[in-house]
């Protein structure tokens, strides 16, 4: 079911959290290519999250991209819990740019899952796994990205900001190669000579359309040994759910 949460005036330090996202260098997608100038990067952001949580503030860092105007689509658990604030960074080719903008508000879904199997539930869940942000103001100059219908390519592309302890860094983008979809929307895809990071999680998964690139979902999990970076994507199915 969907969830909102509307985010008021916060503290100077809150937002000078916040704004440290455009700083110092990250760990990105490993292998693939540094962002070019075009309408992908261009539309791709780094998400910053204030979450509270036992008593502290701790900081989520994560990928997004614009879907219109004045809302970005990105993976739910970086606005996981109960968020304070947020706030997204655009890119010119693979740097993040000034300013960051403000979230005034955040739609996630929360899944239900007390009455399902316990794989159906975690299905459900990766399934999911999205997330739209409200810009306190639109965005003028970057196109975009539409939502496509049906199933999606064979052929993919993941664009990524990357984490680190210190922020967003480079954007990134690799191909995938789409393995399967699942009954649900699910979609597992592999990357092509490289690998995909944890703060990669909620980057943009396109197609080249005949009018530009066509959004198909977000990254949502790697499968790695380690938790961090892997081969194989778990990509969120992309709903035009607003």
């Amino acid at each position: 079911m969907p969830y909102g949460r509307r985010f008021g005036f916060f503290s100077l330090a809150a937002l000078a959290c916040l704004l440290a996202l455009i700083s110092g260098p990250a760990q990105a997608i490993r292998g693939g290519a540094l962002a070019s100038r075009n309408t992908l990067t261009q539309a791709t952001v780094g998400v910053g999250t204030l979450l509270a949580g036992s008593g502290e503030i701790g900081l989520s860092r994560c990928s997004g991209v614009l879907v219109s105007p004045d809302l970005v689509l990105t993976a739910a658990h970086g606005v996981r819990n109960d968020p304070v604030a947020s706030a997204v960074v655009f890119y010119e080719g693979s740097r993040p740019v000034r300013p960051a903008i403000l979230v005034t508000e955040v739609h996630r879904f929360d899944v239900m899952s007390a009455y399902l199997p316990g794989e159906y539930a975690g299905l459900m869940q990766l399934s999911l796994d999205t997330a739209l942000l409200r810009l306190a103001a639109p965005v003028r100059g970057r196109k975009p990205i539409p939502i496509g219908r049906g199933l999606p390519p064979l052929d993919l592309r993941l664009a990524g900001a990357g984490i680190s302890q210190q922020g967003v860094g480079v954007l990134k983008t690799t191909r995938l190669d789409r393995l399967m979809v699942t009954s649900t929307g699910l979609l597992l895809a592999a990357a092509r000579g490289s690998e995909v990071c944890k703060g990669d999680s909620g980057g943009p998964v396109v197609a080249d359309g005949r009018q530009g690139p066509v959004l198909w979902g977000v990254a949502s999990a790697v499968l790695s040994s380690d938790g961090t970076c892997g081969r194989v994507v778990v990509i969120a199915p992309a709903r035009a759910n607003f």
